[in-house]
């Protein structure tokens, strides 16, 4: 069992690679784990597989949209691919303490271009503070080291939204971000940092395999990091 200690907290690197779901079908609306397919509501909840509609995260890795047929409801579609560290709700609260684990999950769709918001966000704020510095040096690098500093100090924060359309009830993810509250948060964001240098240097721990990495990405609208990583996915 690997871990990573940061003072008081430990966080665990999985032996196998956990598959978080962001289930936003109509009855659902919120995150599972390790959720076999198929399962009605109930027979989750039974289950113990749901974990809320609500989580805070410290981000490691965020990589660009990538098409990904999944099974035959999504077929080569685009998806943001997350590694993240649970800081709060459901998925933090299965461990008791100032503890956590990483995950892995993809999103798609609404919660993908909500979250891809963000990205614009940053980009815009850090080409604003560029032009106000006196355009020093590549733009590009200027963007890319002032985004890059959101994952190390921000908090992201993942609520389900529900929305009524012409099709039905669907649910999607409102992302937005804050400060750490808390020593906790504070270490998460260290050990998420650890991570996402240890990628950059290519190690290897479990499924966490990285072939190549290339963390400057030339599309900041799309992307703060890009990594070429190999992964064994297996999403239902």
């Amino acid at each position: 069992m690997e871990t990573i200690k940061v003072n008081n907290s430990v966080f665990l690197i999985p032996p196998s690679q956990p598959k978080l779901q962001a289930n936003c079908a109509k009855e659902y609306g919120q995150f599972l784990l390790d959720c076999p397919p198929k399962l009605t509501i109930l027979e989750a909840q039974a289950g113990g597989y749901l974990k809320g509609n609500k989580a805070d995260f410290a981000i490691a890795i965020s990589r660009p949209d990538r098409a990904l047929t999944i099974n035959e409801n999504f077929t080569n579609e685009p998806f943001t691919e997350l590694w993240v560290i649970p800081v709060t709700g459901g998925l933090k609260d299965q461990f008791k303490g100032p503890a956590s684990m990483l995950l892995c999950f993809l999103m798609h769709r609404r919660s993908k271009d909500n979250f891809a918001g963000l990205y614009n966000h940053f980009a815009h704020r850090a080409f604003q503070q560029w032009c106000e510095e006196g355009m020093p040096g590549d733009p590009k690098e200027f963007c890319y080291q002032a985004i890059a500093s959101v994952l190390k100090n921000y908090i992201f924060c993942a609520e389900f939204q529900k929305v009524e359309g012409t099709l039905g009830t669907y649910w999607f993810i409102q992302w937005s971000y804050r400060n750490p509250q808390s020593d906790f948060e504070h270490d998460a964001l260290v050990a998420a940092e650890m991570i996402r240098t240890g990628a950059e240097s290519g190690a290897t721990v479990h499924w966490v395999t990285v072939a190549t990495c290339n963390y400057k990405s030339p599309n900041l609208q799309s992307s703060l990091f890009s990594a070429r990583i190999i992964c064994n996915y297996n999403f239902i």
